[in-house]
Formats: structure tokens, C-alpha cells, sequence
């Protein structure tokens, strides 16, 4: 048995630390905020298997330019953090040439792919299978151009196993007669799921957990003590020192300066995403629906209709712009005319990003006993059980696939 010490709750830091736990090591989680109010919160709640072509795939960086010009695009990059940026846009766009795009694309499949077998076996194993809603997610265009952006990603994702079926607008309507009549396409993403309600889902992994001899502290990671390659202990904000004999850092957008205190240095930068509850929409949906155009979408959770999206380059200590919450509000109506949004709450969250969209799962080679689990993007509640899978498999010393290295924190 190991002492652990994760940093970080999220559905990531949890899924670890569960995966840990059942291995028989004694888990100590540090998560300073709200359980369950983290990124994930603030999200569509899609297990997005076959979400595995990079963001940076030319039909997307072709509107860059135009999104960063206006504050209310579904990308855009705070001024304050332009300059600190450069870098990291520079290696973003280098990932749109088709060999690497290709090459991410099959990275992301084989993870992606095991996703809802592993995100299954969780919640069997924390008696909650209802969590998970097995229904497609419906994208929608309004005309052929808008269709065409997304279609060499589309073609690609085929390619590698992923089921999208063509329709028109009209058929998308009669599988959701919410939808507003006047779409030209639609896509129908079989492979996709989504989560009835993602802040229940990790309570009820950390209520597993520490029903199961696990120890939660509301404390942030403030440092580390070294032993030349090791780490032996987790300096907490209290001042509080716990030993360690294995570290995980899935902190989320946190975990890029707690790397930088090791010595690590990580391609990583985080991104804000809104969402808003519509506790009253006034209408049925059944189906996660996304509008690309908008930058959004809309998934119809146990108790509220979430309208989520955007990329908000942004620092960690940026406060939220919430009129970009409202302006998805406002174009939701676009999407589903019947909609009623005068019950609702606003929430942000901070996703991390890598710059070819791959998380950053395993250890180091200069730290003997460090291991990480960040820089998910969109894809942290889609990959949480898988990647709490692989972590238990790195600490405890099982060979890994070739696959696997394509994820590791030293690649940057």
C-alpha cells in the first residue's frame, strides 16, 4: 500500500483517486473549492466519444482572426493575456497540418473510444448507472458553408470508427421538435452520450470515496518537498505537510504552476467556458443538441436545460464576463424558438488546454514517483474514469500501451 496524495477533485483528481483507492492505497484528496463545481459543472455534460479532431483544424482557424476582433464570438482572448499567449498559438496552429492533425485524431480515438465502457464500469461501481443518458448528440447548420467547416473533421473522424449519420434539417426536427424548422443540415454523433447531471456525478464519486476510507481536505497544494528525484511530501495552503509516496497533480488549469514548482514545464493554458441553467425552459428536449456556429450547446439535464460553450482565453485570475453567458442564452432561441430562460443561474469554468488537444496523462522521467492527469480541454468528464484507469496502472507499474506515450508531459 502507497500513500497518495492528489491535487485536485474534479471528475479527473476523483476518477483517480477511486482507481487508486480500489488498488488498496491510502488516498488523500486536496480539492479547495465547491465538490462538483468545477469545469465539468460549467459544461454540456457530453461523454464526446469520437470528439477527436484538434481544435485546430483549418475550417476553425480560418475564423480565428475574425471571433478575436469580436467580444462576443465563441472564441476570444482577453488582451491582458495576448502577449503571454504567442507561444502557445504558435505551436496550436503548427497542429493543423494534416499529418498532425491525423496523427492527434488517432491519439484521442484510442482514448476516446474506451471511454464509455470505463465511464460504465464507474458508475456501476458507485451504484449510480442512471447517471449516464445513451442518446446522440444532434449538431446543427444552418446552410452548406456552415456545414462545410466541420466536414474534413467529420471525414476524419469516420475514418477512425466514429458513427455520424447526415440528415437534413428537417429530419432533425422531427427527432426533436424543439428544433427550429428552418436548418438546412444536421448531424446525428451515434457514439456520443451524455450525463444527466455532471455536479451529482462528482459528489456521488467523492461520496463513494470517502465512504470507501478516503480523505478529502478543502485545502489547495502550496508546494512540495523533494528527496532528490522524489517527492516526499504535499505542502498544503495551512501549512499542513503530508507525506507521500506517490503525487497526482490534477489540478485542472491549476496544475500548470504546481508542474512549474517541480521543475516540470507544461504546454498548458486554461480556457473559460459559461454555462447557464434554464431551470423552466418551457420545452422537452431529449437529445444534447450542438449549433458549431454559435459556439454552444444545449443538453437537457435532470432539474435544468444547460445552454454551454465558449472559448474565453483568459489568466487563472481573471474574473467571469457573464455577458458571454447571456449572448448563448440569446442564441439558444435561435436553435429552439419555444425556449423560456427567466429561471436561470450562471456558472464558469476553467478548462486546461494543451496546444494538439492531447491531456497530459503519466509520469516525468525527472520525478521517480510524480505522476499527472490534466490539460483535458473539453474532454475532462469524457475521459475522467479512463484516465483514473491509467493512473492506476502507471503507479503500479503495469506495462502501458506504445499508444500511451503520445500523452506524456514530457513531449513538450
Amino acid at each position: 500500500m502507497k500513500r497518495v496524495v492528489i491535487a485536485g477533485g474534479g471528475v479527473v483528481g476523483i476518477s483517480c483517486a477511486l482507481a487508486l483507492q480500489a488498488e488498496g492505497h491510502s488516498v488523500t484528496v486536496l480539492e479547495p473549492g465547491p465538490i462538483g463545481e468545477g469545469a465539468s459543472w460549467a459544461s454540456c455534460g457530453c461523454i464526446a466519444v469520437g470528439e477527436i479532431v484538434p481544435l485546430s483544424q483549418p475550417g476553425m482557424l480560418m475564423k480565428v482572426p475574425g471571433w478575436l476582433l469580436d467580444p462576443e464570438a465563441p472564441l476570444s482572448l482577453r488582451p491582458a493575456s495576448a502577449l503571454g499567449l504567442l507561444p502557445w498559438f504558435a505551436r496550436f496552429t503548427a497542429n493543423s497540418m494534416p499529418s498532425r492533425m491525423r496523427a492527434i485524431a488517432a491519439d484521442l480515438a484510442r482514448l476516446t473510444f474506451a471511454a464509455t465502457a470505463d465511464f460504465k464500469a464507474q458508475l456501476a461501481d458507485i451504484e449510480t448507472p442512471e447517471l449516464l443518458v445513451e442518446r446522440p448528440v444532434i449538431k446543427l447548420f444552418d446552410d452548406e458553408r456552415d456545414k462545410a467547416v466541420m466536414g474534413a473533421a467529420f471525414d476524419l473522424a469516420r475514418e477512425l470508427g466514429c458513427t455520424i449519420d447526415d440528415i437534413s434539417g428537417r429530419e432533425a426536427h422531427e427527432m426533436e421538435p424543439a428544433i427550429a424548422t428552418d436548418f438546412k443540415f444536421a448531424a446525428v454523433l451515434r457514439d456520443w452520450s451524455f450525463v444527466s447531471d455532471p455536479k451529482r456525478l462528482v459528489k456521488k464519486l467523492m461520496q463513494a470515496f470517502v465512504q470507501r476510507g478516503g480523505t478529502v481536505l478543502p485545502l489547495a497544494c502550496k508546494g512540495f518537498q523533494r528527496d532528490g528525484a522524489r517527492v516526499t511530501g504535499v505542502e498544503t495552503a495551512d501549512g499542513q505537510l503530508l507525506p507521500a509516496d506517490e503525487v497526482v497533480i490534477a489540478a485542472g488549469t491549476h496544475s500548470k504552476p504546481l508542474a512549474k514548482n517541480l521543475g516540470i514545464k507544461l504546454r498548458l493554458e486554461g480556457v473559460m467556458g459559461y454555462s447557464t441553467g434554464l431551470q423552466d425552459p418551457g420545452l422537452d428536449l431529449k437529445h444534447t443538441v450542438f449549433y458549431p456556429a454559435g459556439g454552444f450547446g444545449v443538453t437537457p439535464y435532470e432539474n435544468e436545460l444547460a445552454v454551454a460553450g465558449t472559448v474565453e482565453f483568459a489568466s487563472l485570475a481573471a474574473a467571469p464576463k457573464w455577458r458571454r453567458a447571456d449572448v448563448l442564452v440569446k442564441r439558444a432561441h435561435r436553435v429552439l424558438p419555444g425556449l423560456q430562460d427567466r429561471h436561470h443561474s450562471r456558472r464558469m469554468g476553467r478548462r486546461p488546454f494543451t496546444p494538439d488537444t492531447r491531456p497530459i496523462i503519466g509520469r516525468t522521467v525527472n520525478l521517480a514517483n510524480v505522476s499527472l492527469a490534466t490539460g483535458h480541454g473539453q474532454l475532462g468528464l469524457t475521459l475522467g474514469a479512463t484516465t483514473g484507469r491509467i493512473i492506476a496502472d502507471v503507479i503500479a507499474g503495469r506495462p502501458l500501451s506504445e499508444e500511451i506515450r503520445a500523452f506524456s508531459p514530457d513531449r513538450f
